[in-house]
């Protein structure tokens, strides 16, 4: 099996590769001319294509065969979680992408404390790229800066962000609460995930008066990371 790499533009016949992408084909996985790669833009697209030449920082790709179009695997599946901590949010970031998750806002809510910077999302963009090259994932999970909790619902009302909404919250109930579908609502699907603490009652309150439904593991209270790749699983297989 050939080795996998990301390429922003796939469209011409001789593509490059650059900056930390090429730094992994030519000094930790140490390719060299005429090795074959398998190369992906993350938006669907993937080809077969050969090193024909590179520099100290750049690999330069011809492709030699396109795979068949396919339309583009779309789970409808929004999770907007209050981010955990360091390498927390690195792993929900690398396990939501390996199941199909399409995006990642992250939230701020009343109890958040971690607040990652632009700088960071931008960062986490690389965990995507790394994750969707492992599970052969062809689109990147998009990943939003940091959003409000009233912003959020404020676009879930208006049909900025359309679809079902679920809310993650404990309770002491001793079965797993299992989301109800509407006849009348598309595919696409959003759940809320709060920090550590979970959200407060009137934020709660607040999502359930805008239609959400509220979505529960038993007995157990889940870590933001665990609950947010367990529910979003659980939404994906219903």
């Amino acid at each position: 099996m050939s080795h996998r790499a990301f390429c922003e533009s796939l469209l011409n016949n001789e593509v490059v590769i650059d900056e930390s992408e090429a730094h992994h084909l030519l000094h930790v996985l140490r390719l060299k001319l005429g090795d074959r790669l398998s190369l992906f833009d993350g938006r669907g697209t993937e080809v077969d294509a050969i090193i024909s030449r590179s520099t100290r920082r750049e690999v330069f790709c011809t492709i030699t065969s396109r795979k068949a179009a396919a339309t583009a695997r779309r789970s409808g599946l929004t999770v907007i979680a209050a981010p955990p901590k360091a390498e927390r949010l690195k792993w929900m970031v690398e396990k939501l992408t390996e199941i199909g998750v399409d995006r990642l806002i992250l939230l701020q809510s009343e109890r958040t404390v971690v607040t990652p910077a632009e700088s960071r999302v931008e960062k986490l963009r690389s965990t995507v790229i790394s994750a969707c090259k492992q599970c052969r994932r062809n689109e990147l999970m998009e990943l939003s800066p940091l959003q409000t909790f009233a912003s959020v619902l404020d676009d879930f009302t208006s049909q900025r962000l359309p679809g079902q909404l679920f809310v993650a919250h404990p309770s002491q109930h001793n079965t797993i609460h299992t989301a109800k579908e509407d006849p009348a609502a598309d595919c696409a699907r959003l759940l809320l995930i709060g920090p550590e603490g979970g959200f407060t009652d009137a934020e709660l309150q607040a999502a359930i008066k805008a239609g959400s439904q509220t979505i529960q593991w038993p007995e157990t209270i889940l870590r933001v990371e665990t609950a947010a790749v367990v529910f979003a699983t659980q939404l994906l297989s219903h």
